[in-house]
């Protein structure tokens, strides 16, 4: 009897201890599932948070995860959807009120159910309820400027840094691409992490408010560039009523050809006729393509390259890397990218890469300081680019580059 006492006994220990582990799987699933959307495992992602919610039908938190996850893979119904189920368990819940936001802009996207009013209504709502999120403020910075409320847009962009949003090291990035770029110069960004950061230093640290930061890809909307030419004082090639009919087109190559790309050229044909009357450049993170046109007239500069006269731009400007890099330090670039409160796996994966750009203008300039035998200015930006490259999120990728130009600088000095 007591030995199928004790069998019973421990038999029940066993089931207790195992319902009390399956009682309550979240914490870890939820762990496992986060990280694989913060690695961009979306696919992977997906069964997790369709676990959690199954697992507890009462989470806000839950609910909004795995809308956005339908939301990034394309599943707008399903966003929207279990969006909207997370806001029954929770009004004030400022993530689902995003997810909704972003599923129905018409800016991402084709879809039945797109409407700008229901996108200012949810990013407002998510301000609303939470105002230290600054994932609401960048949607915020451009629907204001779309409905034309320039203090909004001022105001995102002071948001983005004081929440932490922007880091360290993304504003020392925007300082880099403006400290050099010429008086009064329109400078062409490619996508988040070459616009925000200098768009929110140049609003809250005031640092170079001459230049005109334009984003090429929202150049593609008719009230974006009645925008800038309204309120930043830049020219449009086009009237109104050919700037609301420009649609995209395949040239004779069968390349597609966008009406940011058309107003781009059209500003290139000014500026080689002379009848534009602000510097044009493009910053080094966009696409090679968009400019190859007027490759022989870009001349590099670091954080940008520069429309030139064709015998000027095959070379360096090595006045511009130097004044870009100048009062910098490596420490500025130090530390993550991208904030935790960011809910942009693209983001998170990709942006610390951009810090080789910085990194590279620096080697560059150090090996033609050292053709030029100004050996000691040499010495002092390749050990500049070595810090940074080591010290950076991203991790040493310029090693051996760097070792084989402080050999050759070793043997100069002997």
């Amino acid at each position: 009897m007591t030995i199928y006492r004790s069998i019973l006994i421990a038999t029940l220990a066993s089931l207790l201890s195992a319902l009390v582990g399956c009682s309550n799987p979240q914490p870890a699933n939820l762990k496992k599932a986060l990280e694989l959307y913060r690695e961009n495992k979306l696919e992977q992602a997906l069964p997790l948070f369709e676990e959690l919610v199954a697992q507890d039908r009462g989470s806000p938190e839950s609910h909004a995860w795995l809308a956005e996850t339908y939301r990034r893979l394309g599943k707008k119904v399903e966003a929207v959807n279990t969006a909207r189920r997370a806001l029954e368990l929770d009004p004030r819940h400022s993530f689902a009120h995003m997810v909704i936001a972003e599923a129905v802009n018409p800016l991402v996207g084709k879809w039945p159910q797109a409407n700008s009013d229901s996108t200012w209504f949810h990013v407002m709502k998510a301000v609303e309820c939470d105002s230290t999120d600054g994932n609401p403020w960048l949607l915020v910075w451009g629907e204001a400027i779309r409905r034309g409320e320039p203090a909004l847009m001022q105001k995102a962009l002071r948001r983005l840094v004081e929440t932490g949003f922007l880091t360290k090291a993304a504003l020392a990035y925007g300082r880099w691409m403006l400290r050099a770029l010429p008086e009064k110069a329109i400078l062409l960004t490619n996508g988040d992490m070459d616009t925000y950061p200098p768009c929110a230093v140049q609003q809250v640290e005031g640092l170079r408010r001459d230049v005109v930061i334009v984003n090429r890809g929202t150049l593609n909307e008719d009230w974006y560039a009645r925008f800038i030419r309204d309120n930043c004082g830049v020219p449009l090639p086009f009237d109104d009523a050919h700037l609301g009919h420009l649609e995209a087109y395949n040239d004779d190559q069968g390349n597609l050809v966008t009406p940011s790309d058309q107003i781009f050229r059209s500003w290139l044909e000014q500026e080689a006729n002379g009848s534009f009357n602000r510097p044009l450049t493009v910053a080094v993170t966009v696409d090679e393509s968009y400019w190859s046109d007027v490759n022989n007239h870009m001349r590099f500069a670091g954080p940008f390259l520069q429309w030139h006269d064709a015998a000027i731009a095959q070379t360096p400007d090595t006045a511009a890397m130097h004044a870009s890099i100048e009062s910098l330090n490596p420490d500025d670039f130090t530390g993550p990218w991208v904030s935790d409160q960011d809910r942009s796996p693209i983001r998170r994966v990709y942006t610390k890469n951009i810090v080789r750009n910085v990194t590279e203008t620096a080697i560059l300039y150090g090996e033609l300081l050292t053709e030029a035998k100004r050996l000691p200015e040499a010495n002092r930006w390749v050990s500049w680019a070595d810090e940074l490259d080591r010290r950076a999120e991203l991790g040493p990728v310029f090693a051996e580059r760097i070792a084989q130009l402080k050999g050759r600088l070793t043997k100069g000095t002997r």
